[in-house]
């Protein structure tokens, strides 16, 4: 045990997948709901995990960015955009923890700052912008050789499954009951306004235990706390950094699903999206170098309201996916700046990710 890392447990769980497939395969679901009047509210649901199923049920009740006031200096719920780049901060610390222990490192502390440029297409409405660069800002405490450090926090670049998916290309398949849904990336109009830059601060805590908070004026500054499942040496205190994935794109999504029926009709009813992200672990833990480390497919399934038409529910839903700034986020490849320094001396060579 080191870092509150279990090295001989991670050697045990390659025996398995090697063993037998089905083990690696792991399943994350997650629930959002809007309610006009009432808000965003998104909750996860039980994972699965390889052969086990467990019983995860974390819920946060979330900004939705139009029917919310977001002139409000210090809002107090997290954003879709929040979520998910906690999600990706915290998966890429924990993969540098991991890996560190592994190599017998013992960090007293480890910290991210995670950046990333967004271009909005609305003026101050962010969940249809687009992200156009990712940077980590990465902090070190330890007693090891700097380079060492530095060689395994690199390591990030290829194995922390939710680096990858902002990364690489990502599958995105979206349903309307039984149907799926064709879409493509809505492009910036011409004359959008300026860009900006949205930061959260993620610290470790122990194992596998981290938390992350909003750096900026304008966003929700309490913390995320983000852990694993029990079977995977957590305690179960929140939501893992893939749950929360797939949180956030179910919650942005029905969010503005809501938006465009209210752009339409003048009201919105409730809108419900089921999230579902797949993740194969043999490419994380290097068992098959043809499987993706980060996740396989994210699909998303949305109920649509009570007394609205198919054809208008599906137009609607059709919108939110082609303007969301998470699935273009999730969908498409995005540069990654990664810069890693020490308390005691700068020893970062910054690296694009590409």
């Amino acid at each position: 045990m080191r870092n509150g890392f279990s090295v001989s447990s991670s050697s045990e769980f390659v025996n398995e997948i090697r063993d037998d497939a089905r083990e690696a395969l792991f399943h994350y679901h997650a629930t959002a709901c809007f309610r006009p009047g009432r808000g965003l509210r998104a909750w996860t649901r039980p994972a699965i995990l390889g052969r086990i199923k467990s019983a995860r049920r974390f819920a946060l009740d979330l900004a939705d960015g139009w029917q919310d006031h977001p002139a409000d200096p210090q809002p107090q719920e997290h954003t879709p955009l929040d979520l998910a780049l906690a999600a990706v901060g915290v998966c890429s610390l924990k993969t540098a923890i991991a890996g560190g222990s592994a190599r017998g490192i013992t960090f007293d502390s480890i910290e991210m700052v995670v950046s990333a440029e967004v271009q909005p297409q609305e003026e101050d409405f962010l969940p249809t912008a687009r992200v156009r660069r990712i940077a980590y800002d990465i902090t070190t405490r330890s007693d090891a050789d700097a380079g060492l450090i530095e060689e395994v926090t690199r390591q990030i670049l290829d194995r922390s499954p939710n680096h990858r998916t902002v990364k690489d290309t990502t599958e995105l398949h979206f349903h309307a009951g039984e149907r799926e849904l064709g879409w493509s990336p809505a492009a910036i109009p011409a004359g959008a306004s300026g860009g900006r830059t949205v930061r959260r601060h993620v610290k470790w805590i122990s194992g596998t235990q981290f938390e992350s908070a909003g750096l900026d004026a304008d966003g929700c500054r309490l913390p995320l706390r983000v852990d694993e499942a029990k079977q995977f040496a957590g305690v179960d205190w929140a939501p893992n950094p893939q749950e929360y994935v797939v949180l956030a794109l179910a919650a942005e999504l029905a969010s503005l699903a809501a938006r465009e029926q209210e752009a339409a009709t003048g009201s919105a009813g409730t809108w419900s999206v089921h999230a579902h992200g797949l993740l194969d672990l043999r490419g994380l833990m290097l068992v098959d170098p043809a499987a993706a480390v980060g996740f396989q497919t994210i699909g998303c399934t949305v109920d649509r309201p009570a007394g609205l038409g198919a054809d208008k529910a599906d137009r609607y839903f059709r919108t939110a996916v082609e303007r969301s700034a998470l699935v273009e986020l999730l969908a498409l490849p995005h540069p990654v700046e990664v810069r890693l320094s020490s308390d005691e001396r700068e020893t970062l060579r910054a690296a694009a990710g590409r």
